[in-house]
């Protein structure tokens, strides 16, 4: 039995030693090949790239909390839907809509309802590090842009039947991202990314490649 599970465990070791040593050959002749014409293949300028995604913590402004025993919370979001083309076989363009939503209910009996709508949308240009790391499955990337967040208020007296938009708020802002994508097949993958957009500062989901 021992000889038998260390005969397994050296030929492991011998599998991941080729592998090991295969990857480094592959990486060699990939960094030899000039900047220009070297690609992973994990992105390049036909790639249109639709992703779905939810965020957090929850940075929307639809987070408010109030205080005491006779609240009741409902709350979604925020999610993100995304799109990017290439435009050259390391840089894409494209925009994001996000979207996040919460109702309080609170005081005597519940009696006020607030309603909060949070949306933001925005333009954002991609660099992607397909130049740099040999890695045909993985997509490393980095983007800035401009966006738009509006937050509407609501409130509603459920006795009185009063019902009023109280106010919106509209703010602009830059944005910033860096993110990984790992694809399992050619079409399918899962994203990570992180940065600002006045939404989350984190947001996970998957992206699909056409």
């Amino acid at each position: 039995m021992k000889k038998k599970i260390l005969t397994l465990a050296l030929l492991f070791s011998a599998g991941m030693l080729a592998f090991t040593a295969a990857q480094a050959q592959n990486a060699r002749a990939f960094y030899k090949t000039s900047y220009k014409s070297r690609n992973s293949g994990s992105f390049d300028r036909r790639s249109s790239l639709l992703s779905f995604g939810f965020g957090f913590p929850n940075n929307s402004g639809t987070g408010f909390d109030y205080w005491g025993g006779n609240e009741r919370r409902l709350g979604i979001g925020p999610g993100y839907i995304k799109y990017e083309h290439g435009i050259t076989d390391e840089i894409g363009i494209g925009g994001y809509v996000a979207g996040a939503a919460a109702r309080y209910k609170y005081g005597p009996d519940r009696r006020y309802t607030d309603r909060i709508f949070s949306v933001s949308m925005g333009a954002m240009g991609y660099y992607h590090f397909n130049k740099l790391i040999p890695v045909r499955k993985l997509d490393v990337y980095a983007g800035a842009g401009v966006g738009f967040r509006n937050i509407s208020y609501s409130y509603d007296d459920d006795y009185n039947g009063n019902f009023n938009d109280d106010r919106s708020d509209f703010d602009v802002m830059p944005l910033f991202k860096v993110g990984a994508r790992y694809y399992f097949t050619r079409m399918f993958g899962v994203y990570a990314e992180g940065g600002y957009d006045n939404m989350s500062d984190v947001n996970l989901g998957i992206t699909l490649r056409f």
